[in-house]
């Protein structure tokens, strides 16, 4: 038995996913709760996962398939409550639900509306660069990697400024862990409060548009008059939260670490800023901002890799460790190359559900990079083995990545 949740593992999962596809690719793993957890580690695996929505469904309404006689789910599972209240959006539903949804959403969140955050995102990069840049050091997640995606996400959605921190603290609990007690109670009541701030939002935005995300969210329309609900506005916004900024702050993270720790590449591309987009590319193959796919439930009993997945079985598919197949990336699969001509990495997944926001993560990233090297004999402030990582299933990120520069050090 493999552990896959200790800080060890987090610290570096790369030797075990090794294993795991050269022993066990598609490995079972029984849960506290009883349920059969499958993790999917080779490319050529993920990759079928990813396109087969036939049978591998996102709906939440699966997850109690294996233990019902009926051939499908009933609806009433998912029931009324909190939670279907920041969960149904296009990340957990199936064709037609997610292509309508997303067909909705693409009409707000354009390639456009995007691009036209650079000047924006620019300026904030600068305002939090200025902060600490006489002073020698920072920690990196704290003061650079978070507030960058957060604002960015928060202005694009139309959040008021006096608002940003406490709407932060909100969305902190849609990710949060959900456990018995006190945590779990508190956990409740941030939602809550940040379901009932957002729906007073769309009141607002419908009764006095303005030129932000949710104004477009709440006015997106198909050609035959569909809308999204308020349930599902309420999910969209929470997804655009947490995708807009977790798998930023990730990336930024985890791609700086990288290339303070190969020096070679790095110089690579102090020397030539044109490698900065294939650059960017090979850290998100590397060292990605999400170690594992949401979940997807078995509609059927599949026979994958030799291994029988049984219908209502959990299928995580692990994207850290396809992005190091040697299968697919040659035997330099654990070596960081800015030199590699193709790189047809998942960092952001594939398919119908390949990450929406992805394009405003690499514009992030695009911008965010150059300025953090043009920080003189920038370095890690303590030694690798000091640095902790979250221990969450789905992203892989630090918890903290403390820097400092200048003094004439290399």
């Amino acid at each position: 038995m493999r552990d896959l949740f200790s800080a060890a593992f987090k610290a570096n999962p790369f030797p075990t996913l090794a294993e795991l596809r050269a022993q066990e690719p598609i490995y079972g793993h029984l849960a506290p709760y009883g349920a059969r957890i499958w993790y999917v580690t080779r490319y050529e695996d993920v990759l079928a996962i990813l396109r087969d929505n036939k049978r591998f469904t996102k709906d939440p309404r699966w997850e109690t398939a294996a233990s019902s006689s009926a051939s499908s789910p009933s609806p009433t599972h998912f029931g009324r409550n909190l939670s279907q209240m920041i969960s149904q959006n296009m990340l957990f539903a199936d064709p037609p639900d997610h292509t309508r949804l997303r067909a909705l959403v693409g009409q707000a969140f354009t390639p456009r509306r995007v691009e036209a955050l650079a000047p924006r995102i620019e300026a904030i990069a600068e305002e939090l660069l200025a902060r600490v840049r006489p002073h020698g050091r920072m920690e990196l997640i704290a003061d650079f990697a978070l507030p960058l995606p957060m604002q960015v996400i928060m202005e694009l959605l139309g959040i008021p400024a006096a608002d940003q921190s406490q709407v932060h603290e909100w969305t902190k609990a849609i990710i949060a862990p959900s456990r018995h007690g006190i945590r779990l109670r508190q956990r409740q009541r941030n939602i809550r409060a940040f379901v009932a701030y957002v729906q007073a939002m769309f009141a607002e935005r419908h009764a006095r548009p303005q030129d932000d995300l949710i104004t477009a969210l709440v006015q997106a329309e198909e050609v035959g008059g569909d809308k999204l609900s308020e349930a599902e506005l309420t999910s969209m916004v929470a997804l655009l939260f947490v995708t807009g900024h977790e798998t930023v702050v990730n990336f930024i993270g985890n791609g700086l670490l990288a290339l303070l720790a190969h020096p070679e590449q790095t110089a690579a591309l102090r020397a030539n800023p044109a490698l900065l987009e294939r650059a960017m590319e090979e850290l998100l193959r590397y060292d990605g901002p999400v170690e594992t796919s949401t979940t997807r439930w078995a509609r059927e009993d599949v026979l994958l890799g030799g291994q029988t997945i049984r219908k209502g079985d959990v299928v995580r598919v692990v994207l850290a460790s396809a992005n190091r197949d040697a299968a697919v990336f040659g035997d330099g699969a654990d070596g960081l190359d800015f030199g590699r001509a193709e790189n047809p990495h998942l960092a952001f997944g594939y398919g119908i559900h390949y990450c929406l926001g992805a394009p405003l993560a690499r514009l992030e990233g695009r911008i965010a990079f150059p300025r953090l090297l043009a920080l003189p004999h920038l370095r890690v402030a303590v030694p690798p083995a000091e640095l902790k990582w979250h221990l969450g299933v789905i992203f892989r990120g630090l918890e903290a990545l403390p820097l400092e520069w200048g003094g004439g050090v290399v």
